[in-house]
């Protein structure tokens, strides 16, 4: 009963959702919650993209994937995230025509993700490539986010007043945002709450810098900014802050005012491990400092018990993306095997015109000619290019000599670019010949997300751009 119920809402909702135009439907993307997303939020999108696909709104479906993909990366899942990042460029969304926002939150989405892997020189590149073309644009939305992107990685590789700088010119363009002379931008409450957050995030940066006085300045800005809007985003951020600085200036029940306040809305609305380490680490860090020791064993124990409740919610969102590539594999499937008939039958026509010609010419042919029937042979291209797709699907080991023998220089340019194994080069004869992702799979006897990891793995040693699909990389490797 609940199953049809969902189904029908779902219809519904699908309908609805048709009567809409591209920018209708991006501006209900945006207005989807996102501090405490999890999968009910991403099954809203997904739909939301089927509605898209359908319409050929290309923009709209990149910006969904995207926003699916922040999500996995709030929630910490790596693969996840950049599965659906991927999925911008696989499905071949972005083009000559492709709105500057969707490449924006590309970027920025790519820089959060290599931040978070630790890459930093890379997260940074991600976003050189665009700050030029960002300012150019002169939206103050895309200027300070940005910027705030940037401040968050310097500061992680200790490089204070670089991150102060950015966060500056961040909290200037998210009054610029807020202010919005003239109704240039477009004002939701999920971007406006992140608006609020550059004076909590520019105190904590001062608070760090051990200057307190500017630190109170901000602060305060931020407890009175969390006043104006209703959002558990800027309650958090701005009650994790505060504590920091109360912290700093040796006001203990003020700090564990805002940190108890910020324990209890990670714990009530957030599962990701992220918000609760946070508050759980300043709380130890705190009672170590007074030397309550009941308190630092409670919170020592909390953080441990952190990471065992956040595997559920982890698990949740697996498993709603888990049924999403059931899904497109059962479809992949269904095309194949449609694509396969077409193909069969194609060339059953092609061979009886073959024969029919043959016929008529053997028909007509000068009685002096001889008649012998010599048995066609294929050319000897042809025949090793056959032979070598077939000991690719039966994995054998004579594939990568007689591959070598097919393409003599294949190996050698590879290895001019890096020093790749033989399994590698293996791996990457299979893409030159055009297989997909599920047919190495099948041959390789590996799962389709293994091989997805080599393919991503293989575009940071060859050092493929990321705006350039595999396939095409490898077609033009011999030209």
């Amino acid at each position: 009963m609940v199953k049809k119920l969902t189904i029908f809402f779902f219809l519904i909702s699908s309908f609805f959702y048709s009567q809409h135009t591209e920018e209708e439907l991006k501006n209900i993307l945006f207005d989807i919650n996102f501090s405490t997303a999890g999968p009910k939020e991403i099954k809203k999108i997904d739909s939301l993209i089927e509605i898209c696909k359908k319409n050929s709104y290309n923009d709209c479906v990149a910006l969904g994937y995207l926003k699916i993909a922040n999500i996995y990366n709030r929630n910490s899942d790596m693969k996840r995230s950049f599965y659906y990042t991927d999925k911008v460029e696989k499905e071949n969304l972005i083009n000559s025509h492709t709105d500057f926002e969707v490449i924006f939150y590309l970027h920025l989405q790519r820089s959060l993700l290599y931040q978070k892997l630790g890459e930093r020189i890379t997260a940074l590149k991600q976003l050189d490539e665009i700050y030029d073309e960002t300012i150019k644009k002169d939206n103050a939305y895309f200027i300070y986010l940005i910027n705030w992107q940037y401040a968050g990685i310097y500061n992680e590789i200790n490089k204070k007043e670089l991150a102060l700088k950015y966060y500056k010119k961040a909290y200037v363009y998210s009054k610029i945002y807020r202010e919005n002379k003239g109704n240039r931008y477009r004002i939701d409450k999920n971007r406006l709450s992140n608006s609020y957050k550059t004076s909590a995030y520019l105190g904590g940066m001062y608070v760090e810098l051990n200057k307190t006085d500017s630190a109170k300045i901000y602060i305060d800005e931020a407890l009175q900014n969390e006043k104006k809007i209703d959002e558990i985003g800027i309650r958090y951020i701005t009650s994790l802050y505060a504590a920091k600085y109360f912290k700093s200036i040796k006001d203990y029940s003020k700090t564990q005012y805002y940190l108890w306040k910020c324990k209890n809305i990670a714990h009530n609305y957030y599962k990701s491990e992220n918000y609760q380490i946070a508050v759980a680490e300043e709380l130890k860090s705190l009672y170590e400092g007074l030397g309550q020791k009941d308190s630092i064993s409670y919170y020592s124990n909390w953080l441990l018990e952190i990471k065992s409740l956040n595997r559920e919610q982890n698990q949740t969102l697996n498993d709603s993306v888990d049924k999403q590539n059931e899904l497109e594999n059962k479809n992949q499937k269904k095309q194949t095997n449609e694509l396969f008939f077409i193909l069969s039958a194609s060339v059953i026509v092609c061979i009886f015109f073959i024969f029919l010609f043959l016929y008529y010419y053997k028909k007509h042919k000068s009685k002096n000619l001889d008649k012998i029937d010599i048995p066609h042979q294929l050319p000897v291209e042809e025949s090793l290019f056959k032979e070598i797709i077939q000991l690719a699907k039966e994995n054998n080991s004579e594939f990568l000599p007689r591959f070598n023998e097919y393409c003599p220089r294949f190996s050698e340019e590879l290895l001019k670019i890096s020093p790749l194994k033989m399994s590698e080069i293996r791996f990457c004869a299979y893409i030159y010949l055009n297989f997909s992702t599920k047919e190495i799979a099948d041959y390789t006897f590996t799962s389709v997300r293994t091989v997805q990891t080599k393919k991503y793995n293989l575009r940071k040693k060859l050092n493929i751009p990321t705006d350039m699909d595999i396939y095409v990389w490898f077609s033009k490797l011999l030209k």
